[in-house]
């Protein structure tokens, strides 16, 4: 009864390891990394110019509803900063990490993202009254965005629309945050290849 016993549990061992072994190359076969590296532009109020690289895996043989993607963006940045008459042209860089959630099985179609941002902009010019020089620096963590991605084999076309809440840092030099808006509406396009 013993030998018995013990073979009924062997084979039953055998089978569930059989099993997983199965599920397992299964689901290596369904799952696709996808990679899209994107130049873009945004704007108009702070402007920027960059590359963002986005990667997600599509699972082909799944109930999932939506694709889930990671993003992250480096960007060249200006902004344009009014004072007392004059008008001033500050340059930096802007970096954005974030995830983007497209409504479909794959990256493609209507999508909705929200990013963490810090962005750098330096002023330096100089005036026939004298110099301005300062620096403008934020942290932003509620960005969100729509936007629909077309794709044609692995090309995309990435129209996007959204709006910032900018945690201001305290101005350096002649920037005073008063004359900055805290809510920044910006409009874009990323222009991409998946790999």
């Amino acid at each position: 009864m013993k030998k018995i016993y013990l073979a009924i549990c062997l084979l039953a061992g055998m089978a569930t390891y059989s099993q997983e072994e199965t599920k397992t190359t299964a689901e290596k076969s369904t799952t696709e990394k996808a990679t899209t590296v994107s130049v873009f532009y945004s704007g108009p109020e702070l402007s920027q110019i960059g590359v963002s690289v986005e990667f997600g895996e599509i699972q082909n043989n799944t109930n999932k509803k939506y694709f889930s993607a990671n993003v992250a963006n480096l960007a060249y940045g200006t902004m344009d900063y009014e004072t007392s008459g004059f008008d001033f042209t500050g340059k930096g860089f802007v970096a954005e990490i974030g995830s983007k959630t497209y409504y479909c099985k794959e990256n493609k179609g209507i999508y909705t993202s929200n990013f963490l941002s810090y962005g750098n902009i330096r002023f330096d010019e100089t005036l026939s009254i004298g110099k301005f020089k300062g620096t403008y620096s934020y942290f932003s963590f509620f960005s969100p965005e729509v936007g629909y991605k077309l794709k044609t084999g692995n090309l995309s076309i990435d129209p996007f629309a959204g709006i910032m809440w900018k945690l201001e840092i305290k101005g350096r030099g002649d920037i005073d945050n008063k004359n900055v808006e805290e809510w920044t509406p910006r409009v874009g396009v990323r222009i991409g290849y998946q790999f």
